[in-house]
């Protein structure tokens, strides 16, 4: 071992050890985000699509927001979450509910939550937008997004 005592030898492999381990359970802190990101999706769009209130509110915000067609937006953005985080959460077409998803949640940023971030420049809240929609999409959509490579990543 030459220069490296053996307690600092022993620490290494223990560590080494750890994040092999870990690694393996790898899947687990997936599914979880996944469940949750699902769950999320789910709950919202059912309640915009089953408790009149809510689609009306749900419609009213996008009469604010200047969204062309808001009584078909409403119901279709509802019908994306509910269907979609009921896929995401059943793990079955995952890169198509994440893109769906992520394209309803840019959409809803883009429309209504931009005015209210406060900046210093035009741009300044860029980097913390990016930053948020890589999380996002890097939780809820890990896997390959090509079937070929990762085994059957269209169903897990």
């Amino acid at each position: 071992m030459g220069h490296v005592s053996e307690s600092s030898y022993q620490y290494m492999v223990l560590v080494r050890t750890v994040l092999g381990e870990l690694h393996a359970w790898e899947w687990l802190g997936i599914l979880i985000a996944r469940l949750a990101v699902g769950l999320l999706f789910l709950l919202s769009g059912r309640g915009k699509l089953f408790v009149p209130e809510r689609r009306e509110q749900m419609r009213q915000t996008l009469l604010k927001a200047r969204v062309p067609f808001p009584e078909f937006n409403a119901l279709f953005v509802s019908t994306v979450e509910f269907l979609f985080g009921l896929l995401l959460i059943a793990g079955a077409l995952t890169p198509l509910a994440c893109v769906m998803l992520s394209g309803v949640m840019i959409v809803a940023i883009a429309t209504t939550a931009l005015r209210n971030i406060k900046a210093t420049s035009s741009l300044g809240w860029l980097s913390e937008f990016c930053i948020c929609l890589k999380c996002f999409i890097s939780s809820s959509c890990s896997g390959s997004f090509f079937p070929a490579q990762a085994g059957s990543a269209w169903i897990a």
